[in-house]
């Protein structure tokens, strides 16, 4: 797996370092953190805060981006240009001007904090 650090990030070096050990990190704070090309196969990120992350071409296939707790995996502002997404959980995950494979999605911004 390929997990990058980001000079601009608020993210948690210790929550990145989770996922890259367990392929999992419920309720992290990865904003800002660069996991383009990562390949977060099937990886639980239930409730993570993925804001203004860099997801560009990451392999998210069977990933669980769903709400944990009632809290919402948020993916505003993340880039997912180019992102295998095929059978990821979405269910519950914020979307507000959010880069995907299939163009802008803002369908979630009355939700984004």
């Amino acid at each position: 797996m390929v997990l990058m650090a980001s000079n601009a990030g608020a993210f948690n070096e210790i929550h990145l370092k989770k996922l890259k050990a367990l392929h999992a990190c419920e309720k992290c704070d990865l904003r800002w953190a660069n996991l383009s090309g990562a390949n977060l196969l099937g990886a639980n990120l239930k409730g993570a805060n993925l804001q203004k992350a860099d997801l560009r071409g990451a392999n998210l296939k069977g990933a669980w981006l769903t709400g944990a707790n009632l809290k919402e995996a948020d993916l505003s502002q993340a880039n997912l240009s180019g992102a295998k997404m095929k059978n990821a959980n979405l269910k519950g995950a914020i979307f507000c001007k959010t880069k995907t494979p299939w163009g802008l999605d803002n369908s979630d911004c009355q939700k984004a904090k």
